[in-house]
């Protein structure tokens, strides 16, 4: 399958990257001000290397908002209080003090002037079951998708509709090698590519190819 030979293609390259290049903590915003701050993020960041390179995805746990996740709560924070109301709806109110369970998965492209955020949110009323591989301790999801595009002041939001989302139970260091979301960037069409491998094998179903919104001119 042609997404899993490229997907094998870059895993050791992305073991050696993933953390210098996809930032694991952004500054703290208000959501009036998210355009500005991630302006200065964008200039303040190197520019992503070989974006065309596969790159595990990272995780964020939004239960418990905080400096680090505070993007990616304000690109779902509609979804996130869907959630949370349908939790109270049905009497559980465990979570007064805190986010209903809710976490998500990103991939950020960074350029001199321009962020990408692609991220994906695993909600109990967001997500529908994909397959269970309890082999990899693995569960595969379907979950909401969405692209925000930071460019310059200005923010756009789009839906990407659904795309895989992966869970993965177990204490300690994951092998990305052997299960993991990737996504890339193919910079000639503007588009954002997805792919999972699980137990070293490619995921029917969850190979996908987001194409970003044109530059708008005016």
């Amino acid at each position: 399958m042609k997404v899993a030979r490229r997907l094998r293609q870059y895993i050791r390259y992305c073991t050696l990257v993933m953390r210098s290049v996809i930032p694991t903590a952004l500054v703290s915003v208000l959501a009036t001000g998210l355009p500005l701050i991630m302006e200065a993020q964008a200039l303040a960041q190197s520019v992503t290397p070989d974006p065309e390179a596969w790159r595990p995805m990272s995780y964020a746990d939004l239960q418990r908002p905080s400096a680090a996740t505070a993007t990616y709560v304000d690109i779902w924070k509609d979804a996130i209080e869907s959630n949370n109301q349908a939790y109270r709806e049905r009497g559980d109110h465990r979570f007064v003090d805190s986010n209903a369970p809710v976490t998500e998965a990103h991939f950020t492209i960074w350029s001199p002037t321009r962020s990408v955020v692609l991220t994906i949110l695993n909600t109990a009323i967001g997500c529908t079951m994909k397959a269970s591989m309890p082999q990899a301790r693995a569960t595969v999801k379907f979950c909401p998708l969405r692209i925000a595009v930071y460019d310059g002041i200005r923010v756009r939001t789009m839906e990407g509709g659904r795309a895989c989302f992966l869970e993965l139970a177990g204490v300690g260091v994951q092998d990305p090698a052997a299960s993991a979301a990737y996504a890339a960037y193919d910079v000639s069409s503007r588009t954002v590519k997805i792919g999972m491998i699980v137990d070293h094998k490619a995921v029917d179903g969850c190979s996908l190819e987001v194409p970003l919104a044109p530059r708008s001119t005016d």
